[in-house]
């Protein structure tokens, strides 16, 4: 379907925009990394919301969707670190983790905003 193309899209989009951002701060500013990719998160974040909304979702921008948006990012968060924690925890290599991450989380994702964050049926 159109979103979940454009979804896609704007992931790998936002993705570029968390490095480019973490980079930035890093190497042109001197932050730490943790407060970098703090940083980076947040430009990242607004960067998809808005891109996601209008482009992926064809809706407007409103605090509800940007309120919404911003508890599907923060699910997504909590269930990459759970994840990484058990594979951990299991023994596993942490590649596994990073695999199972990039694997789940952007389904977790697009399931959530499309019928959660822009209550798409």
């Amino acid at each position: 379907s159109r979103s979940l193309i454009g979804f896609a899209l704007i992931g790998v989009l936002s993705t570029l925009t968390h490095v480019c951002v973490a980079t930035f701060c890093i190497e042109l500013l001197g932050a730490r990394p943790p407060v970098a990719n703090v940083v980076a998160f947040a430009v990242a974040t607004m960067f998809s919301y808005t891109a996601n909304t209008l482009l992926s979702f064809g809706q407007r921008l409103s605090a509800a969707t940007a309120w919404r948006f911003g508890l599907v990012a923060g699910a997504g968060g909590v269930v990459s670190t759970c994840i990484t924690w058990v594979v951990e925890q299991a023994g596993g290599h942490y590649a596994i983790g990073i695999a199972l991450v990039v694997t789940v989380i952007p389904a977790f994702s697009y399931l959530g905003h499309r019928f959660f964050t822009y209550r798409v049926r």
